[in-house]
């Protein structure tokens, strides 16, 4: 049965294969090579600008000495060329990696800057190319790096950019570890150097406690050890508590005493969580000053939070005023 099968299959390709439109289909798709080879032949001795990248190594660097800023890994340069050449540069040619003696190049100079002289280099990148192979450009065009002999100073780490919380959180604490790195560059960057800064930050929404690896801000001609931190974000959830804290009076005379009605208010607050036990009625500080109260013409004051607790937010006072009167303190008491 399956035999049938299949011989019915071979004779419908064979009829397929035979008929008038699959010769002219075939004609068609012919034709179509014909023509692309043509013009992948024209493009081809066309001339061209491609970019490539050679690969830059330093050698020869004596352990007493460590390298700041170190040279690029590679350069980017741009090659003209007819296409037909060009196809090897990109397909199977690897180029042999320029290597930068430092022995060679060291400079006494007390900046512990080193220039390569580029001249140097693009002839050396030229010996690579083809003969007629033209190079166009390099970039960077200037290639440097920077040492020293073991300067080095401990700096603190600064964090920068923005860390929003959902809502119902707030950001509890905020942990740079290490919270300050190592810094070698040359004696006159070096003493301009305070402290070092984080990439920025850029985070929203957030609701849990979150540990973050970022890169340090590289600072021209320095080497940062370690050169990334990790910051630990603690967040936590809030929630509403509410406290009877008594009223008070401040700079009143000794014959004179402050009396309230209601001598208590409800202060009610946001907290979190985890120091919802922790915050009390003594930690805050409703108080009215006698200089108010002789200014006041009114039956009411207005209640002023004077203290409060780090850690709580949206606080209010209910009610927000009172009624009072000043009570002269007889003598016998």
């Amino acid at each position: 049965m399956d035999t049938l099968k299949y011989q019915k299959y071979l004779l419908k390709i064979r009829s397929f294969l035979l008929s008038q439109k699959a010769r002219e289909f075939l004609f068609f798709l012919f034709f179509m090579l014909v023509s692309a080879s043509f013009w992948l032949l024209q493009s081809l001795n066309e001339t061209f600008d491609i970019n490539l990248k050679m690969p830059v190594r330093l050698t020869e660097v004596p352990s007493s000495i460590v390298i700041t800023s170190d040279l690029p890994k590679t350069l980017d340069i741009t090659v003209r060329d007819k296409g037909i050449l060009l196809v090897r540069y990109l397909y199977g040619y690897e180029f042999t990696p320029l290597t930068v003696d430092y022995s060679k190049l060291e400079n006494t100079d007390v900046s512990g800057r080193v220039v390569v002289p580029m001249e140097d280099i693009q002839k050396r990148i030229q010996a690579q190319l083809l003969s007629s192979t033209k190079l166009v450009s390099v970039h960077p065009d200037t290639l440097e790096f920077y040492f020293n002999r073991g300067i080095k100073k401990k700096v603190p780490v600064h964090l920068a950019g923005e860390i929003e919380t959902s809502p119902e959180y707030y950001l509890e604490t905020v942990r740079c570890e290490p919270d300050s790195v190592i810094v070698y560059a040359p004696l006159n960057i070096l003493d301009t150097i305070t402290s070092v800064r984080v990439m920025p930050l850029h985070i929203e929404g957030l609701e849990a406690d979150t540990k973050i690896r970022k890169v340090l801000q590289p600072v021209r001609g320095a080497k940062l050890v370690p050169s990334q931190v990790e910051i630990g974000l603690g967040v936590d959830l809030y929630t509403e508590k509410s406290l009877e804290v008594p009223i008070v009076g401040i700079n009143f005379p000794a014959s004179k005493k402050l009396r309230t009605f209601p001598s208590k208010v409800q202060v009610r607050f946001r907290v979190g969580m985890t120091r919802f036990k922790e915050i009390e009625a003594d930690d805050f500080i409703i108080a009215v000053s006698y200089e108010e109260l002789i200014e006041n013409k009114q039956p009411r004051i207005k209640l002023h939070l004077k203290s409060m607790p780090d850690g709580v937010s949206n606080v209010r006072l209910q009610p927000e005023e009172v009624d009072y009167l000043i009570e002269q303190i007889s003598d016998e008491e």
